[in-house]
C-alpha cells in the first residue's frame, strides 16, 4: 500500500555500470571516469563536491580521472552515490532540503572516520549508511505537506516515540520508507536493516549474532557521530542521550577515554572544513 502511494526513485542505471566496473578483478579507471563524465550534471556535482572544504585537498580537482587517482574507487564511488540519492529526492525545491544534505553528509565523513577504530567495519560502509540513514525523510516530505510540522512535533520527544507520532500523521515513517529506498538500490541487506531499525535502540538488548552485530555496528556509529555533530554546531542532543551513549559505546567495545580523544579530532577536522 505504501508504494502504491509513495514514490520511490529506481536506483540510478549508472550506479549499477559503476558497480559493475568496482567488482572487477582490475577496474578500468579511465572507464570509470568517462562514464561518470557522460553525465554532465553528475560530474559536475562531484567535482564540486570533491573541492569542497571536507576533503581539504591541497589543489583543486579539474576532471573525474584526477579525482579517481587521488581518492581511489571506493571514495569516489561513495561521493556519486550521495549525489545521485541528493538529485533522485531533491530534483525540485532543493534549497529546502540544503540543511538536511548538509547534516547527512557531515554525520557520513564522521561515521567513516570513527569507523577506523571499529575492528572489521569498512569506512566506506559507514559512509554509505550515515548517507542514508534518514534518506527517507525526503521522500515523506515530498508525499506530505505536513511532514515539516510532524518533524517539528517530534522535537524533543525520545526516538520511539517520534517513530509512533509519524506512523500517527501518516501511517508510515521514515525509517520504513527509507528502508525501501534501499532495498531499491540495492544496498547491503545489513545496511538496509540498519536503516530500518535505527531508532529502535531495543535491538541491541537482541541475542548476539554476527548478523545484527553488523547491523548494531552501524547504528551506533552513526548515531555517535550524529551526536559529535550536533554538539559541534551547538544544535540539541536527541533526548534520552545519556542512556544511549553508553549502548552503543559497550557494543562497539570502546572506552569513553578513547571516544573523547576521537571527538577532540573530529572538532578539529570540522573546525577546518
Amino acid at each position: 500500500a505504501l508504494l502504491k502511494s509513495m514514490v520511490i526513485p529506481p536506483r540510478p542505471a549508472i550506479l549499477l555500470q559503476l558497480e559493475q566496473e568496482q567488482m572487477r578483478e582490475e577496474p578500468d579507471f579511465a572507464a570509470i571516469a568517462q562514464l561518470i563524465s557522460s553525465d554532465l550534471t553528475l560530474s559536475a556535482a562531484v567535482l564540486k563536491t570533491v573541492n569542497s572544504p571536507f576533503f581539504n585537498l591541497k589543489n583543486r580537482v579539474s576532471s573525474v580521472y584526477q579525482a579517481l587517482q587521488l581518492l581511489g574507487l571506493r571514495n569516489l564511488g561513495n561521493i556519486v552515490r550521495g549525489v545521485l540519492l541528493r538529485q533522485a529526492l531533491s530534483p525540485e525545491g532543493e534549497a529546502k532540503m540544503e540543511r538536511f544534505w548538509l547534516n547527512s553528509l557531515r554525520v557520513a565523513l564522521v561515521s567513516a572516520k570513527l569507523s577506523e577504530r571499529i575492528h572489521g567495519m569498512a569506512a566506506d560502509e559507514a559512509y554509505t549508511y550515515g548517507l542514508f540513514q534518514d534518506c527517507g525523510m525526503p521522500l515523506m516530505q515530498a508525499r506530505f505537506s505536513s511532514y515539516r510540522a510532524t518533524l517539528d512535533k517530534c522535537e524533543g520527544v525520545n526516538l520511539d516515540k517520534a517513530l509512533e507520532i509519524e506512523e500517527q500523521r501518516h501511517q508510515t515513517n521514515h525509517a520504513v520508507v527509507g528502508y525501501l529506498l534501499g532495498r531499491t538500490w540495492f544496498l547491503p541487506d545489513h545496511i538496509n536493516l540498519a536503516i530500518l531499525n535505527h531508532q529502535h535502540i531495543n535491538i541491541f538488548d537482541s541475542p548476539e549474532d554476527s548478523h545484527w552485530h553488523q547491523v548494531c555496528s552501524l547504528i551506533a556509529v552513526a548515531g555517535l557521530a550524529g551526536h559529535v555533530v550536533r554538539k559541534h554546531f551547538i544544535q540539541p542532543p536527541i533526548r534520552d542521550w545519556r542512556l544511549i551513549e553508553p549502548v552503543f559505546l559497550r557494543h562497539l567495545g570502546m572506552e569513553r577515554s578513547e571516544y573523547e580523544d576521537l571527538t577532540d579530532q573530529i572538532n578539529r577536522f570540522l573546525d577546518a572544513v
